[in-house]
């Protein structure tokens, strides 16, 4: 009980830094927020939840997070001298886009189609618009490079210190949230029962009673996909800066270390296509030669001498055989036929693992782009590709032709947009709070500095 009223007391002070700074109009707090609060987001509930048995107090902090992003785009677009409909800017594209996917979300929300209640709709809706709040706040926020540096060294320390909790469970073959009673919590504000063998759900295992991790993140899903966030900073360095490269190469294997705790196929194929594309963006073709021959012949290695059970596991996930990879393929067809049966949708909160979505009600689940054309349609899946194409494009882009902290954000945010393709095929990937709201608001931060160097 007093560790949670103590975090609760700590937790209560840093939001009214965090919103007086932002009511003054510095919008980079916004940014801070996220990054100091969202990843421990999911442990901090379970923490106050278990030490007081107040779910209460759980949905107060649910909506401090959104009070929080959402007066502070009311702020930057009304309540401030600088406020964006005073400001002069070029719209892009993306820009477009974005407010074109938010305006159908909206009408879909607003209009009665579907199964799903209003209340449902409105909480769906709330989380695709948190996308378009941080995207437009980025847009109006100004990173100096001491700020940038300060940005860059609080990702690093939060990432070695999942690092840190992931060794542990791995060490001692506990999940931290075990420990803190995940299932109590997943059952009382979800009404979702524990499954799997760890008495957790399903994400926790990887087959055959093996665990895998999530560290301090909501699931081992989100940890591996914000693990494609962490990577993209020694592999910037790597490339690019020649003091400290010792330093950034054993983060580089912490990364993949910790790839392995996590243990999503989909994130650690991703990560290899990232290191791919940054040798190739860089011109760098000897090391990405040598490091392609690396790769088969660990591959070959790996399948010569590995057991026939991971032999087995990996020639069931390729061929769709194992019940991971077979349930993700019985998802895509049920999406895809209700998108041919239904060109616009059956209608918001409808598809996809949100918490929003009634679970005996909703068809598909298991990839981003089907999830948004099952419930508004097959053109509004097409907007959201064409979104994400134009912010991976422009990132680098932008990349190519700036220097400094310019140069390093555009890699950043090309570079994990990109990553993230492959977990958006295979889960409802933009519910990794931290690794959607982070990348989205670079995203809109460098559309910012796409214009000014137009």
């Amino acid at each position: 009980m007093t560790i949670g009223v103590l975090l609760l007391f700590v937790y209560v002070i840093f939001l009214f830094f965090i919103i007086e700074k932002i009511y003054k109009g510095d919008a980079f707090f916004l940014l801070l927020y996220i990054i100091f609060f969202i990843p421990f987001y999911s442990v901090f509930q379970l923490i106050i939840l278990k030490t007081t048995q107040n779910v209460f107090l759980i949905e107060l902090i649910k909506y401090s997070k959104d009070f929080i992003i959402f007066s502070s785009f009311i702020v930057f677009v009304f309540g401030h001298e600088n406020s964006i409909l005073k400001k002069k800017f070029k719209t892009t594209l993306l820009d477009k886009l974005m407010i074109i996917f938010l305006v159908i979300s909206i009408i879909y929300a607003v209009i009665p189609f579907g199964e799903a209640s209003l209340f449902s709709k409105v909480v769906y809706l709330k989380n695709i618009l948190l996308i378009g709040v941080v995207y437009y706040v980025g847009k109006n926020t100004n990173i100096s490079i001491e700020k940038f540096n300060f940005l860059k060294k609080t990702l690093i320390g939060i990432f070695l210190f999942a690092f840190f909790v992931s060794t542990l469970e791995y060490l001692i073959g506990i999940h931290l949230h075990a420990i803190l009673d995940y299932a109590n919590y997943n059952l009382l504000i979800n009404d979702i029962d524990p499954t799997g063998n760890f008495g957790l759900s399903w994400t926790f295992e990887r087959g055959a009673d093996h665990p895998r991790f999530a560290s301090f993140f909501s699931n081992p899903l989100e940890y591996s996909a914000n693990l494609l966030l962490f990577l993209t900073i020694p592999l910037f360095h790597l490339i690019h800066i020649n003091k400290n490269k010792f330093s950034y190469l054993l983060l580089l294997l912490v990364v993949l270390v910790s790839f392995y705790y996590a243990y999503s196929r989909a994130s650690i194929i991703s990560g290899f296509f990232m290191i791919i594309l940054a040798l190739i963006l860089n011109k760098k073709f000897k090391i990405l030669f040598y490091f392609s021959l690396a790769l088969i012949l660990s591959v070959f290695v790996l399948y010569l001498s590995a057991s026939e059970e991971i032999v087995y596991f990996l020639i069931d996930t390729l061929t769709f055989t194992d019940s991971s990879s077979f349930s993700h393929l019985i998802e895509w067809i049920q999406a895809s036929i209700t998108i041919i049966d239904n060109p616009f949708g059956i209608g918001l909160a409808m598809s996809g693992n949100a918490s929003s979505v009634d679970q005996a009600i909703k068809i598909g689940g298991e990839n981003q782009f089907l999830i948004y054309g099952v419930q508004m349609g097959i053109m509004t899946m097409i907007i959201y590709i064409f979104m994400l194409f134009i912010a991976i494009k422009d990132s680098i882009y932008n990349y190519k032709i700036s220097k400094g902290p310019e140069k390093e954000l555009s890699f950043i945010a090309g570079l994990t947009k990109f990553g993230l393709l492959i977990p958006l095929f295979t889960a409802n990937a933009e519910i990794y709070l931290f690794t959607s709201l982070f990348s989205w608001f670079l995203v809109g931060h460098i559309q910012k500095l796409k214009s000014k160097n137009l």
